[in-house]
């Protein structure tokens, strides 16, 4: 103990120098913490609007009103152009999900499996993924296939 008055007076600068580093080093991961969180809640607020909105056109065109229905007749009234193109704007979306989910933790891929199945299970957006699948990414494609899998297990 008699040798740290001379230790602190002979090594002052660096101890000093030392104890700054940490400092900074404490201060800027509780910066990237904060930044980290802050991204996922700006992703998650963007992602909800993208949702809205999205749901918000099946509203506004009536047109596009029997993409929910469980029991369509697709023989005698097949998938019209305008159900096509807002159902790969919806399998975007998944997909933007997914991936947010997946690499960022901003939503529960639990939750995105289980609402991509109860979505797919209807006939309109089931035959359009299935037409369209192979041009999506085919990380999201395993994801769903093993989505859709899961939840007939769970079904059945």
């Amino acid at each position: 103990m008699g040798n740290l008055p001379a230790f602190l007076e002979s090594n002052w600068f660096n101890v000093v120098q030392s104890v700054g580093i940490v400092a900074s080093l404490v201060f800027t991961a509780i910066t990237i913490r904060r930044d980290s969180k802050s991204h996922r809640m700006t992703a998650l607020l963007a992602l909800e609007e993208q949702h809205r909105e999205l749901w918000s056109e099946l509203h506004r065109r009536p047109e596009l009103g029997r993409i929910l229905s469980a029991e369509v007749d697709l023989v005698a009234n097949p998938i019209t152009t305008a159900e096509k193109e807002f159902l790969n704007t919806v399998f975007v979306h998944f997909c933007i999900g997914w991936r947010l989910a997946k690499e960022h933790k901003v939503l529960s891929v639990e939750d995105l499996r289980r609402d991509l199945w109860d979505f797919v299970l209807k006939p309109i957006p089931s035959q359009v993924w299935h037409e369209t699948k192979n041009t999506r990414e085919r990380a999201f494609v395993r994801f769903a296939a093993e989505a859709l899998a899961n939840g007939d297990r769970k079904r059945g």
